[in-house]
């Protein structure tokens, strides 16, 4: 890991000497030295760090490695401390009576600072030379590139690792277990039944669970559905209100609740219902017995869960039900998944070594059949040690991969998983190690937003720039290599087919942060009451029992925080409650006393204000404040002149300081209800514009965004008929729109001009969301519209005609169409034989008028999912002149209708009559009256939820 904090400095110090070339003036030869002996040295410490964990490792290498990391960090210190000046000095920030004296003394400032900086960079060079001739001194033995047992990896060997990330996640084996778990879950006991899946860390009980909760007969047989991920440590109370909230979508944050309150409002929503909890991460009795409790007794239902209790302490859950403990895969499934997660499937392997260029003789065809025995031997059957070991020799030759069983087959057996997951994270290019160590700062057993982790890898600075890319696609890239070594785990793709949702298995989680906390690389703990708080440089604090953690700790060397605390469900309302008193707010005074801070990322922390020294922190690249209690940001904020993210998403925060919006380097902007000013500063790198309203016109009708060139996200309501005219000029130059959420203000009688907004531009847009009355009368005018890579359309409050349906149904790549509440004005919807061919998922919901649809034989061929609602009458006219072969068609690909009820079952009538398509119609009873059809369809359907607990999913 010393490796990847030497390439983190030599990044540093690359981009520095590109950035501030004037700066550094006289100094640059110094850098340009110090650079080169790191380099060097970054060759022989890669393999180092290899060496320490094997028999050949010795106290001295440990010793050399950890030295010259110090002393990288030393040079991290040194340019910080350099830059931090420099750039105060050139915002001014000095007392007023010396502002005058500005412009005089500024060349003379700098000759100060460069000298000083040089005086500290001998320093340096002098320790860095002390430690090589100690190599000489204490006859340590240099590891050589050549010398190490395994290659590392520099780049992907070929093309099928970096595709790896996208293969189908094939399940294999356990099929007896799933018999098991299924019949224990359908069963004729009419009693609530808990049932408790044991077994070791990596043995696939997450995987089980899923593949019987996900399975159409299950989803059919309740009325709801919930799964939630919780934590190791979370107090039990929160545990029920988790569930409470994923069950409740009208619950109000901002109101306080006691348990009893939320006990009560769960009974009452489960009441004479059938359902399935199943909770990933008990792992105390407490728990177990908290959610026992708070679940009503109803006829039929099942709590199913994941749990690293023991056998014993689990049948505590239902003394009924035997625990469903797994096993080790056999040797022919062990086989079976190796070979899919190294080649892609079973009967590629012999090709694949054919390819390698070895001769398939007597001899090979025996060592072919060795490495499946070496393989049994090793994983012993584990699928977390089979898949991240295959995710290890996909990078490599056949040839090579002796080498590397041969390492693993003489390891003790007790430590051979260990040994796997430390020779894949060593195999890692220096690049991706810093990466995939961040992940050692995430909470843990929970699931992660992708695109959050790479605003925070950019932040950190762990991303190498390449030419014509975005550092948000290399992080991208990045993170579908980790995939496809297994490292990180892929749970779900955005509807574009890229990463949305990964996790991190808890075994490579805990070697992660072991592995981070030996390096210094990072720091988690559950207060801030730290034994050595000066050598801290990135800290992550997670607390899940405790709603106030003080932090009065000073942190002089601090890089980054990261917290994630109790969920805070205590909101603005309670200023009228007269709660003030009784609650204990985030003073955040210990940021100031971090001077090189570069991501704050606070989340669940009650705040009410931030300090205006916030705006010193000129290293500032990442501000994340996710709490509900926060209302404001200072003006300060504005200096804050290289800040690239501001995460205000769940906070109160209505407007920012006008010099915010012309930090140039922006990229990204999240928020709640943030008002949009009506000019800002040339923002060419911003991504990311969400949650944005428009609080009034724009500056002689030009958009803000008419500069924002690199746009690929945009989410703004309260848009007035004024806003269209400038909207349209921006729209010409936003070509990089990948979505795009466009919401008509509510107190106007508002028409979005769709014709105007989707003819001749935004070519790549992938996702359009649009809230409002569509102009009917504008929109007929084109015979088509012009959205080639269109995948999802959602309308809401639309108003629209069959001619716009007929118009959207020909975008050629839609695969996702959500009509919600009012999009749809008539009793009768067509879908033609020329409509939507490419479309797997529909949602129609809260159509009032809608009595009638026909669906034409070659409409809709490859839909797999749809989802009625809000129809207490509905006539489903499967229409052809055979009506079989519309039929045929529709069947082909079609898993599941699920029909959303409300208060009275609603009448779904299919012509002709048709056994198999009733077959598939799962009635769902909906939630609540305010349930949004779109979670309401997720929770009932095919599709995989990430369901976990309040602030802790990472949106």
């Amino acid at each position: 890991m010393a490796s990847a904090s030497i390439t983190f400095v030599l990044n540093r110090l690359g981009e520095l000497a590109a950035k501030e070339a004037a700066l550094l003036r006289g100094v640059d030869d110094d850098i340009r030295l110090l650079r080169d002996k790191l380099e060097w040295l970054q060759t022989f410490i890669q393999h180092a760090d290899q060496q320490r964990r094997g028999a050949g490792g010795n106290s001295y290498v440990g010793l050399w490695v950890r030295q010259t990391r110090d002393v990288a960090y030393e040079v991290e210190d040194v340019l910080d401390e350099f830059l931090l000046k420099a750039d105060l000095q050139s915002l001014g920030l000095l007392p007023a009576w010396k502002k005058w004296l500005k412009v005089a003394t500024t060349c003379t400032k700098h000759v100060s600072i460069r000298h000083v900086l040089r005086d500290k960079m001998d320093g340096i060079k002098n320790r860095l030379k002390e430690i090589s001739d100690n190599v000489d001194k204490y006859q340590i033995k240099k590891v050589h590139p050549q010398s190490s047992t395994v290659a590392t990896s520099n780049s992907t060997n070929s093309s099928a690792t970096a595709a790896a990330w996208d293969e189908e996640n094939k399940i294999v084996g356990f099929e007896k277990e799933l018999v098991a778990l299924k019949g224990q879950i359908l069963s004729d006991d009419n009693r609530r039944s808990a049932i408790a899946i044991v077994g070791e860390s990596g043995i696939g009980k997450s995987t089980l669970a899923w593949r019987a909760y996900d399975s159409p007969d299950i989803r059919c047989h309740f009325d709801l559905r919930v799964s939630i991920n919780i934590p190791p440590h979370v107090r039990d109370t929160d545990i029920i209100y988790f569930i409470y909230k994923r069950l409740c979508h009208e619950a109000d944050e901002s109101k306080l609740l006691s348990a009893q309150d939320v006990h009560t409002a769960l009974s009452n929503h489960l009441k004479e219902k059938r359902y399935l909890v199943m909770v990933d991460g008990l792992v105390n009795f407490s728990n177990l017995n908290s959610v026992l409790h708070s679940l009503p007794d109803n006829k039929g239902s099942r709590i199913m869960i994941i749990t690293r209790l023991e056998d014993k302490e689990a049948a505590y859950a239902d003394p009924k039900v035997s625990p469903l403990r797994m096993n080790y895969l056999e040797e022919n499934e062990s086989k079976d998944l190796f070979c899919h997660k190294v080649f892609g499937s079973t009967n590629q392997f012999d090709h694949k070594v054919s390819e390698s260029k070895a001769l398939i003789t007597t001899e090979e065809a025996e060592k072919i059949e060795k490495v499946y025995e070496d393989i049994l031997e090793i994983t012993h059957g584990l699928p977390l040690a089979i898949v991240v070991l295959a995710g290890l020799l996909r990078t490599k030759n056949f040839t090579e991969w002796e080498q590397v069983l041969k390492q693993l087959k003489t390891t003790e057996k007790s430590k051979r998983v260990k040994r796997i997951l430390a020779l894949c994270f060593d195999d890692l290019p220096s690049r991706l190690k810093s990466c995939f160590l961040y992940f050692a700062g995430m909470p843990e057993n929970l699931i992660y937003n992708a695109r959050h982790i790479v605003h925070l890898w950019v932040a950190e600075g762990f991303l190498k720039p390449k030419k014509g890319k975005t550092m948000e696609d290399i992080g991208q890239s990045y993170l579908k290599e980790l995939i496809s070594r297994g490292m990180i785990n892929l749970v779900k793709k955005d509807p574009s087919g890229g990463i949305w949702l990964v996790a991190i298995h808890d075994r490579l989680h805990a070697f992660a942060q072991s592995e981070a906390h030996e390096e210094s690389f990072l720091e988690v703990h559950d207060s801030a009451d730290l034994l050595t708080p000066n050598s801290v440089r990135r800290l992550c604090l997670h607390n899940y029992m405790q709603s106030h953690v003080p932090m009065d700790t000073s942190f002089p060397k601090l890089r980054s925080i990261l917290c994630d605390f109790a969920e805070e469900r205590i909101g603005n309302s309670l200023k009228n409650q007269g709660h003030h008193n009784g609650l204990r707010y985030h003073g955040l005074q210990f940021l100031s006393r971090s001077k090189f801070l570069r991501v704050i990322n606070l989340r669940g922390m009650r705040i009410k204000r931030v300090p205006n020294a916030i705006g010193n922190m000129v290293h500032l690249r990442y501000l994340g404040f996710r709490s509900q209690s926060l209302e404001e940001l200072p003006s300060s904020i504005g200096r804050l002149i290289n800040l690239q993210t501001l995460d205000i998403k769940r906070s109160h925060v209505e407007t920012v300081a006008h010099a915010f919006w012309e930090i140039p380097t922006l990229r990204h902007v999240m928020a709640k209800m943030l008002n949009l000013p009506k000019s800002v500063g040339v923002l060419s790198s911003i991504q990311t514009l969400t949650g944005l309203v428009c609080s009034g016109p724009w500056e002689k009708n030009i958009s803000p965004l008419h500069q924002m060139t690199h746009l690929r996200h945009l989410e703004i309501s309260g848009l007035a008929s004024g806003h269209w005219d400038g909207l349209e000029d921006a729209f010409k130059k936003l070509e990089s729109l990948v979505y795009l959420h466009l919401e008509a203000a509510k107190s106007e009688n508002v028409m979005i001009p769709f014709k105007r907004l989707t003819t001749f531009t935004l070519q790549h847009l992938q996702v359009l969301e649009l809230y409002g009355r569509i102009n009917m009368s504008e929109a007929d005018i084109e015979k088509n519209y012009t959205l080639p890579n269109l995948t999802m359309l959602v309308l809401k409050s639309s108003m629209v005609n069959q001619t716009f349906m007929d118009r959207i149904g020909e975008l050629p790549s839609l695969k996702e169409l959500v009509l919600s509440e009012d999009s749809y004005d008539g009793s009768e919807l067509l879908f033609s034989d020329s409509g939507f061919n490419k479309v797997e998922s529909l949602v129609m919901a809260g159509l009032k008028n809608l009595v009638e649809w026909t669906i034409r034989p070659k409409s809709i061929p490859k839909v797999q999912r749809i989802a009625l609602s809000g129809f207490s009458k509905l006539k489903i006219k499967l229409e052809g002149k055979k009506g079989p072969e519309c039929l045929k068609s529709l069947m082909k690909d079609l898993e599941e209708v699920v029909v959303i009820c409300n208060d009275m079952p609603a009448d779904i009538i299919v012509e002709p009559a048709n056994s198999e398509f009733s077959e598939k119609i799962n009635r769902v009873a909906i939630r609540t009256k305010s349930e949004n059809i779109v979670d309401a369809m997720l929770r009932a359907g095919r599709w995989r939820e990430s369901m976990v607990a309040g602030n802790m999913y990472h949106h």
